[in-house]
């Protein structure tokens, strides 16, 4: 028997450490709970990010075709316009006709598909004018295999046994792996990420894969950027609690889309929410940041838009309700985001490889359009929602519903998410006494003199309520 259980232990622990290592992790993560986040700027912890994929946002696909809309961003409440990668595109082992924008060819230049570097300066200057903050999306773990550094500087690369170059993993064929081992990589790619912040005035980087590149490059590099412009936003697309204490202001919150994924298919209950959110406050430093999403352009790709990937459009909504309110456990916060298309209740998956424009008219384009763009002003409007504490409510089924409230000084807001594909009728466990008011429907009010808040919630349907002062 005790060879069974150490042989049932050894299975698991290695099924773990496999999807731990496809989640993208270089390495297990450290548990940092006693120290301190990189202090970030207060445009950063207010943000609400929008991320933008240059070739399909128009038709045209083009940097000045997406200038000359950055005012309806603007309307609908993005702070901050993150630019899909925008460099030239490797074309040997392309993938596609057209090609990964993660598969990059030369970094110091713009593809000539979405224009020109004076393209993307206007494109800054346009953005920086109306207000809003502009991020690139940097891919340093690899290059095209057409890159010029492979014939320049061929050193910078991973090899084999048989000093072949090899690809990060079998799976991304299209682009060849850098080693940074290396100090003059190192040097080169830090002068790269300090020429668009000098040139083109960006905010900051979006780092692709950044836990498969050394913990010690990012602290050098990201001081040296910060130290050319201390107001840079710097998000890892990575979940190690280390980034936090080495320049970076957020990661990506993947367990709590992957629980919340989990939850709303039935397969996990809505306590799976409430059990990472208090991992990941023992876990990351204090004040961190995490982004908080319920899809991105790798999920839209791959597992499909809000919509079909949650079953309909009022689970796309409570989803994106979540991301938009959902603070964290202890000292925590959010910071969201939401993909091009998002916002008029996009129906079709957006590929990486092809030319594949979003379809502005929807079915429910004018419904999303004006969902979001309350969600968006009420978290600008209510404090809580981007600084307040979080605290998780009790509710008269717990198994389907998860709630909370933020507080931060006078702002105080509710939020009720019905997860399960059922009606819910019951209570929130409350202060007592108080008057509730709904956000979405302002004439009406709940009375809580028992400290009980009466709910009826449909399937996947939400509430969110504000104190009456």
């Amino acid at each position: 028997m005790r060879l069974i259980a150490v042989l049932f232990i050894l299975i698991v622990a290695s099924i773990g450490a496999f999807l731990f290592f496809m989640r993208g992790y270089a390495k297990t993560p450290k548990a940092l709970p006693k120290e301190t986040a990189t202090p970030s700027e207060d445009w950063v912890k207010d943000a609400v990010i929008y991320e933008l994929f240059v070739r399909n946002f128009t038709l045209e696909g083009t940097l000045n075709a997406a200038t000359a809309r950055l005012a309806e961003l603007q309307r609908l409440g993005a702070t901050v316009v993150w630019l899909m990668p925008i460099h030239p595109i490797g074309e040997v082992k392309r993938k596609g006709s057209l090609g990964s924008p993660y598969s990059v060819k030369d970094y110091f230049d713009v593809s000539p598909d979405l224009g020109t570097k004076d393209d993307l300066k206007n494109f800054v200057a346009e953005a920086h004018r109306l207000g809003l903050k502009v991020i690139l999306d940097v891919v340093i773990n690899h290059t095209a295999w057409d890159n010029a550094l492979i014939k320049t500087n061929a050193n910078f690369y991973t090899r084999d046994k048989d000093s072949n170059i090899v690809s990060p993993n079998k799976d991304w064929s299209d682009v060849a792996d850098l080693n940074y081992a290396v100090p003059e990589l190192r040097r080169y790619m830090t002068d790269m990420l300090l020429s668009w912040i000098r040139e083109c005035d960006v905010d900051g980087y979006r780092c692709d894969v950044s836990e498969l590149i050394p913990m010690d490059f990012w602290k050098e590099c990201n001081a040296e950027l910060r130290a050319a412009k201390p107001s840079l936003m710097l998000l890892s697309e990575g979940t190690l609690p280390e980034h936090h204490v080495i320049g970076f202001d957020l990661t990506y919150s993947w367990n709590v889309y992957d629980a919340l994924v989990a939850v709303v298919s039935g397969k996990k209950p809505a306590t799976a929410l409430d059990e990472v959110l208090e991992i990941e406050a023992k876990v990351f430093p204090q004040n961190t940041l995490r982004l908080r999403f319920n899809t991105n352009h790798d999920k839209n790709a791959y597992d499909g838009t809000p919509t079909e990937l949650y079953k309909g459009k009022a689970a796309a909504k409570t989803t994106a309700v979540l991301a938009f309110t959902l603070g964290g456990y202890e000292t925590l916060r959010g910071v969201p985001m939401l993909y091009n298309g998002d916002e008029v209740g996009n129906t079709k998956r957006i590929g990486l490889f092809e030319k594949e424009p979003i379809e502005w008219k929807t079915e429910n384009a004018e419904e999303f359009r004006a969902f979001y763009t309350e969600l968006i002003a009420l978290r600008r409007r209510e404090s809580a929602l981007r600084r307040g504490t979080m605290t998780k409510l009790k509710s008269s089924n717990d198994e389907a519903v998860f709630a909370y409230e933020r507080t931060h000084e006078n702002s105080r807001v509710v939020v009720a998410l019905n997860l399960r594909n059922a009606p819910f009728t019951g209570f929130l466990k409350v202060d007592a006494d108080k008057t509730l008011l709904d956000v979405f429907d302002a004439q009406k009010e709940f009375a809580t003199k028992d400290g009980n808040l009466r709910l009826s919630l449909n399937s996947f349907e939400h509430k969110i309520f504000v104190y009456k002062l």
